[in-house]
Parts: C-alpha cells; sequence; structure tokens
C-alpha cells in the first residue's frame, strides 16, 4: 500500500463507521468501495462491510467478511467481529454457531508479564449445551472457516497455492 494513500484509507473507514452509527449502511458500503487498495486496513474494511450488511438485513452475506475479519484481526482486538458473527448467526436461525461465536466474546485472555516466562492462561465462559449440537457446530464453524481462506486465496498447512 502506498503510504501517500493511508491517510485518505483512514479517512473514509472513519466515514463508514460513521454512516453506520448514522443508520445510513449505502453510504457506508460506498464510502468501503472507494478504497481501492486497503492494504493492512483490509480487516477494518471487511469488518464495516459486514456491519454494514447486517443493518441491510443482509445476514448471509454479511458473514463472509465478518469471518474473515474474525480470523484476520488478532485477538481480543476481534472481539467485535465474532460479536456481529453472533448476532447474524442467531437471525439467520443457527443459535449453536451464535453459542460458539459468544464463547469467543466471552473468553478473557490473561497474559502473565514477560519476565515469568509463564504460559498465557484463558478463561473461557461455557454454555451446557447438548454434544450433538456443539459437534454439528464446530464442524459447520471449520467448514466456514476454511471456505473464507479458500476464497482469500489462503492455504491449509501443508499446502501450496498452486494444489
Amino acid at each position: 500500500m502506498d503510504s501517500n494513500k493511508v491517510p485518505r484509507t483512514i479517512r473514509l473507514l472513519q466515514r463508514a463507521e460513521g454512516y453506520l452509527e448514522l443508520q445510513l449502511p449505502d453510504r457506508a458500503i460506498g464510502e468501503l468501495n472507494s478504497i481501492a487498495d486497503a492494504g493492512p486496513f483490509e480487516p477494518a474494511v471487511a469488518l464495516l462491510r459486514g456491519e454494514a450488511l447486517i443493518s441491510q438485513a443482509r445476514y448471509d452475506e454479511a458473514l463472509v467478511p465478518l469471518k474473515h475479519a474474525a480470523i484476520t484481526i488478532p485477538a481480543p482486538l476481534n472481539k467485535r467481529a465474532w460479536r456481529s458473527m453472533s448476532e447474524c448467526y442467531r437471525l439467520t436461525g443457527h443459535p449453536e454457531l451464535a453459542e460458539i461465536a459468544d464463547l469467543v466474546v466471552n473468553s478473557d485472555l490473561v497474559v502473565e508479564p514477560e519476565e515469568t516466562e509463564a504460559e498465557p492462561h484463558v478463561t473461557v465462559h461455557f454454555a451446557v449445551v447438548p454434544m450433538a449440537m456443539v459437534g454439528q457446530a464446530l464442524k459447520q464453524l471449520l467448514l466456514n472457516i476454511r471456505q473464507i481462506k479458500e476464497a482469500t486465496g489462503e492455504t491449509t498447512e501443508g499446502q501450496s497455492a498452486t494444489e
């Protein structure tokens, strides 16, 4: 990304977010579409695009950019994307997938100070769900993540982009 385009990209992202706050998703999408090369801001563009699509009640379409944002924005900053995904799953009749997304949103990551060199501790708040539903939800979540990676050209471990 050209460093001269960074300020313009940031302004467009800010305007898109402002339009979302004003409940003007069409204008937000227009601002996002005018970003030619998002570069390192691409996950933010995906997040805002997903949220704009939610505002337009285009939930299935919103899941694609939201999933991309959730896996490309580092934790814990990606919780907003997971929260939006949870909302989409609920609105599309997939409460089990919404619960899985909520687990990520409600998890707490506690990192020990560097001098102790201890492993980080993760606390996960959980819900009691029948095992069949959990297995089915995890399969669906993994399938969706695989589809996103394929759509974006990412490869899985041990595969090259040409395989």
